[in-house]
């Protein structure tokens, strides 16, 4: 048995998504798993690094961004299972690292944040990031699951986007990496 590494892409970059018809699906082979990395961070980072529906050009989720821009200047300092402004910061600065190909140890304070309307769930350098409480009957039902903080070790990595944080139509973005044998 031989192993392979299948690159699959499914998106509808660069635009935004309608419905499922208007995603479009690649699949890649390689046969060393460094050769699928590399080209894995290459397809993020182009995406992430161009204007698009999703990203702003410099590597941030526009409407995620609007979302913490838009956020009440409060900190909860004492409490960390608060969501507030800074910390959203934080993670989409992590996010924006993550997306230059860069490899770094991913950390928050708490394994789960919220500001009822998103959640933020992570532990060792994955991060999940969905609508909470009142968010998903509010318009505000973000899907942001991710791996890829560190690449080092040879395993399977996946990176899926859909940015909706409160706008009528979202971008989506669904990256994978994975180990297969050819028989």
């Amino acid at each position: 048995m031989k192993e392979v590494w299948v690159l699959s892409i499914k998106t509808s970059l660069p635009e935004v998504c309608i419905n499922s018809s208007g995603l479009e699906c690649a699949y890649t082979v390689f046969e060393s798993f460094e050769k699928g990395k590399k080209e894995f961070r290459k397809l993020i980072k182009e995406f992430a690094f161009s204007k698009n529906a999703m990203f702003d050009g410099e590597g941030y989720i526009i409407h995620m961004k609007k979302y913490a821009d838009d956020m009440m200047d409060e900190e909860f300092v004492d409490d960390f299972e608060c969501l507030d402004k800074n910390r959203l910061y934080n993670v989409m600065e992590s996010l924006r690292n993550a997306f230059t190909g860069k490899d770094f140890a991913f950390e928050m304070e708490s394994e789960f944040i919220t500001d009822w309307f998103i959640a933020i769930e992570s532990n060792l350098n994955n991060i999940h990031i969905h609508g909470e409480d009142d968010g998903p009957c509010n318009g505000v039902d973000p899907l942001i699951k991710t791996n890829i903080f560190s690449m080092n070790e040879e395993k399977d990595y996946f990176l899926y986007i859909d940015d909706m944080f409160g706008q009528d139509y979202s971008a989506e973005l669904y990256i994978d990496l994975k180990k297969a044998e050819l028989k």
